[in-house]
């Protein structure tokens, strides 16, 4: 019998010291971006009552979350979005009529995923929510904040696919499929199963020349050249305005000098109930499954109050740390700056104090090892210098990446902070 005590649930993991220094690094440069575009940090309770997630615009199947109950019956569910619980912050306590209302986020959420995608259960998400506007600009600035957010995280080689479920829900409305076939072909549309695709229309006696539209999209993705390929005399008004706004927001992202990281997709359709307009997602090598996603979702809102446009993105910080890591584009994670060695506890706080009102990172050795242990113990954390304390004034350095001793000064170790006081810079005999 498994001594469960032991492990984690399935679907979970420790984050090790280590990576969890590379994570919080990471989600810091994410977040420096958000601020810079003016987003302001929000916070949700992880948990929430499941009637929020049951609802037509931000429905999400039930089997894939945590549920249980309180106190009073009632059912809860572990997060399994962010977006949502935003959109009800903002409908029920941020309607104020001043907009737009810009969010961001970092934080957990809980899904019972398919395992044969990534087997996550618990994983971490950033992402920013612009609230009160719908237009190419809130749609551009989204996917402009997404690029420059993976590439402050250290990613350098990503794709940005984009895509506009308003056409091909137009053009499924115009060849008159129901829901449930309709659904059918987004998921073959999403797999740009060909084939499929051709058999499914076929067998539902679409009009020939809709039905070849839609075979043609799963091909149609590059640059915009793409959109030049679409018979205009077939779409109907909707669909070019959602044409219209694709070439818009990809005109801005190219002018704003982004087009080697941007690419359209007109098969894009992951999300469809949700989303409203402008869809896309981020992707690169390394990984089977995407890094971000996001899109329009101007319906979602209205479920809790207020009817608002929206649009938004999350990057999996989770999957872009194992692509980070696979490419080598981690910074190597240090220890401290010195382990100090010192015999007199008075002195240690002292030096320990001042090296750290200079901005170093320094830790005490806290056992009384001989010098061939501490070094291991340096070697092993990732320790840059081990300090050992002579006198008020005196200390010698041992540089454990180059294995070698200097004599130092105290007083010009801590010479540059001006504002040190401490007692071995004011005080005591000179030799």
């Amino acid at each position: 019998m498994a001594d469960w005590k032991r492990y984690t649930p399935e679907g979970t993991q420790d984050v090790l010291p280590r990576q969890c220094t590379n994570k919080m690094k990471t989600e810091a440069a994410i977040s420096d971006v958000f601020e810079s575009y003016g987003y302001m940090v929000a916070e949700t309770p992880v948990m929430q009552f499941y009637d929020a997630f049951n609802t037509p615009s931000g429905k999400i199947p039930q089997e894939t979350m945590f549920k249980f109950f309180d106190a009073q019956g009632r059912i809860l569910v572990l997060r399994p979005d962010i977006t949502t619980c935003l959109a009800r912050m903002v409908a029920c306590k941020l309607d104020d009529g001043c907009y737009p209302k810009r969010l961001y986020y970092c934080g957990k959420v809980f899904r019972y995923l398919d395992p044969n995608t990534s087997g996550e259960r618990e994983f971490c998400q950033a992402g920013i929510e612009l609230f009160g506007v719908k237009s190419d600009l809130a749609d551009s600035e989204v996917i402009c904040c997404a690029i420059e957010a993976l590439l402050a995280s250290g990613l350098e080689r990503f794709q940005i696919e984009i895509g506009q479920v308003d056409f091909y829900k137009a053009i499924v409305a115009d060849s008159g499929l129901s829901d449930d076939d309709a659904e059918s072909l987004r998921v073959l549309m999403d797999k740009k199963d060909a084939i499929a695709i051709h058999e499914f229309l076929k067998d539902r006696k679409v009009a020939p020349k809709l039905a070849a539209l839609l075979e043609e999209l799963p091909s149609l993705f590059g640059g915009p050249e793409v959109l030049d390929r679409l018979d205009t005399s077939l779409l109907s008004a909707q669909a070019k305005e959602a044409i219209r706004n694709l070439k818009a927001v990809y005109q801005i992202l190219v002018d704003y000098g982004y087009e080697d990281y941007i690419s359209i997709d007109l098969s894009l359709v992951q999300g469809i109930n949700r989303y409203t307009g402008i869809i896309f997602k981020g992707i690169t090598h390394g990984i089977g499954y995407s890094i971000c996603a996001g899109g329009r979702y101007d319906g979602l809102t209205g479920e809790f109050g207020a009817d608002l446009p929206a649009v938004g993105m999350a990057i999996g910080t989770d999957r872009l740390l194992t692509v980070l890591s696979r490419q080598n584009c981690l910074e190597p994670v240090f220890g401290s700056d010195f382990l100090v060695v010192c015999k007199d506890s008075k002195l240690a706080q002292s030096v320990l104090s001042s090296l750290r009102e200079s901005g170093y990172v320094a830790e005490r050795a806290l056992t009384d090892d001989d010098a061939e242990a501490l070094r291991a113990y340096a070697e092993k954390n990732n320790i840059q210098g081990i300090l050992t304390v002579k006198d008020a004034h005196h200390a010698e350095i041992y540089n454990v990446e180059l294995c070698e001793t200097t004599a130092a000064n105290l007083h010009e170790l801590f010479e540059h902070d001006e504002d040190c006081h401490c007692d071995h810079c004011e005080g005591g005999d000179e030799d």
